[in-house]
């Protein structure tokens, strides 16, 4: 069964418990894919492709089956980095260095999360940043910086080089 349509959020739907309820299990960063194929507790294999491009997978996300019954993705728990800098220029040079690395994170009340990675652990203890290495069940897939397409480019030509070209009317 191919399901293209998300029916909501397992938090918003009312009386779940006059629902039949299949949990499909997926890593966080398939939350981004177009078309995803699941496979839910009761063994039943399922393709996901959202027609509607405005909607978007998140842990919790449930799909109408049938009469009664969901099928419902749960995010399995990542190991995380969790930052927290002790002020804003902490903040700035981290996340300039977390650029530079290409990483994609989550910011929320002044930390920055991102998948494990063991460089970054290694700068970070290197700076002396405050962090904390957590297993958590992420709503959302983690996100690159949403840059308008043709608005910065980011290229690495030649070994060692580290070129940013930006458009004059960013200036």
């Amino acid at each position: 069964m191919i399901l293209t349509e998300v029916y909501g959020n397992i938090q918003d739907i009312p009386d779940l418990a006059s629902w039949h309820v299949e949990t499909a299990m997926v890593k966080s960063d398939d939350l981004l894919k177009a078309i995803l194929r699941v496979t839910s507790d009761h063994g039943r294999d399922y393709g996901i492709r959202l027609e509607d491009e405005s909607q978007k997978l998140e842990n919790g996300s449930a799909f109408m089956l049938g009469r009664g019954k969901l099928l419902v993705l749960s995010v399995i728990p990542d190991e995380v980095i969790v930052i927290t800098p002790s002020d804003m220029d902490e903040m700035g040079k981290t996340a300039h260095m977390l650029g530079n690395l290409h990483k994609p994170v989550q910011i929320r009340d002044g930390r920055i999360t991102l998948l494990m990675d063991p460089v970054v652990l290694k700068t970070l203890k290197e700076n002396g940043t405050g962090f904390t290495v957590e297993k958590v069940q992420l709503e959302k897939p983690m996100q690159y910086a949403n840059l308008t397409p043709g608005a910065h480019t980011h290229t690495h030509h030649t070994p060692g080089a580290h070129t940013h070209a930006h458009h004059a009317e960013e200036h």
